[in-house]
């Protein structure tokens, strides 16, 4: 129950005529009121049973509604478990065995390969959990999946690219990930943020490390920057700042109308959360990478990928700048947006380059 009738249940300021008490979405069960600002952090599309049982990946079928809950309510009902800051999904049976059933009858053996997840700025560890489902159950991967400081159930923590290298380092000792010449066979996945982020960290933890691949990093967004990405970065941070995570959900939801994406987006995206609650420092993390310099102090192979109709002003001289260029690769996807990782026409595809490439690099 609230604090008192006066209060906000979340973060104690009295209510007044500018402020007045709002009520959680699950207000009948909890009885929480809050003010505007508490309540519009908290915006969950949350998933229906017929998106949840459907094998049909296109969400945008059914109406999506935004609802703001209190923290408590946003806990319980996002597809996130906030006793957890990662997940694991592995390609073995509840049961104990060693290989996962397929639809088919068919099963898979564990690959020995073990795949990072790094998400998105605003999104979660959430952001890849159905490619790695599939990569588990297909192709027999490992995969973990992160939150980010200042993102997800790591809300709280204060976010710099320093931050970002320790949730790294977390996820690597908690998970016994072997350095590459004790036999480890890892990969590491970023999208977007967690792709120019990705540069700075894995030149932190290359000896883990025996791959990467980078989505949607195709525009230099760092130092040497076009005045068209300073621009976008401006415009990225007076958004975060002037909108609530509410706004912020509801404008991408009119972004991604516009798109092709489709594939489990509630599960993805909308059902854990926006988290733009540092907005200003995932924009300075942006502006401090600086690939050019980075690259060539990552050993390994990288695999690019990006959507044509994407921005990407740099991605031929990233490819360039790869020490072991004779196993990088660049894949571009004709009519992709920024948003082709969640774009059905291509999920396939990409799925089955990521086990191919990874498969190749770990033997390197």
């Amino acid at each position: 129950m609230s604090k008192s009738n006066n209060e906000c249940h979340d973060c104690g300021k009295r209510f007044n005529f500018f402020s007045p008490a709002q009520k959680c979405s699950n207000y009948e069960q909890c009885g929480n009121t809050i003010c505007k600002k508490c309540l519009e952090s908290h915006p969950l599309v949350l998933q229906s049973t017929s998106q949840h049982d459907s094998q049909n990946e296109d969400t945008r079928k059914e109406p999506l509604k935004v609802q703001c809950f209190c923290t408590s309510c946003f806990h319980e009902k996002s597809v996130l478990d906030f006793a957890k800051t990662f997940d694991v999904i592995e390609p073995t049976k509840q049961d104990g065995g060693n290989a996962d059933a397929n639809a088919d009858g068919t099963s898979v053996q564990p690959s020995g390969i073990v795949f990072i997840f790094g998400h998105g700025g605003g999104g979660s560890r959430a952001m890849f959990r159905p490619h790695a489902q599939v990569l588990a159950q297909k192709f027999g991967h490992k995969c973990i999946l992160l939150d980010f400081p200042g993102h997800g159930t790591a809300v709280k923590v204060p976010l710099d690219l320093n931050s970002c290298s320790d949730a790294l380092t977390n996820v690597l000792q908690e998970n016994n990930i072997l350095p590459k010449d004790q036999g480890g066979k890892t990969i590491y996945i970023g999208a977007s943020f967690g792709a120019y982020v990705g540069f700075h960290i894995l030149q932190q933890h290359k000896e883990y490390f025996s791959g990467a691949i980078l989505l949607d990093c195709g525009q230099n967004v760092g130092p040497g920057a076009s005045l068209k990405a300073r621009l976008g970065l401006w415009f990225l941070r007076q958004m975060g700042n002037l909108l609530s995570n509410k706004g912020l959900m509801e404008a991408m939801m009119g972004v991604t109308k516009k798109s092709h994406a489709d594939y489990h987006l509630v599960e993805s995206t909308y059902g854990a959360g926006m988290f733009f609650d540092q907005a200003t420092a995932q924009v300075r993390c942006l502006e401090q990478v600086e690939p050019a310099s980075l690259i060539a102090k990552i050993p390994f192979p990288m695999l690019f990928m990006n959507g044509m109709e994407d921005y990407r002003d740099s991605e031929e001289k990233w490819l360039s700048l790869c020490v072991d260029r004779d196993h990088s690769e660049l894949k571009d996807y004709e009519h992709g947006d920024h948003f082709f990782t969640h774009d059905s026409r291509f999920v396939q595809d990409m799925l089955s380059r990521w086990d191919v490439f990874s498969r190749t690099v770990v033997v390197q």
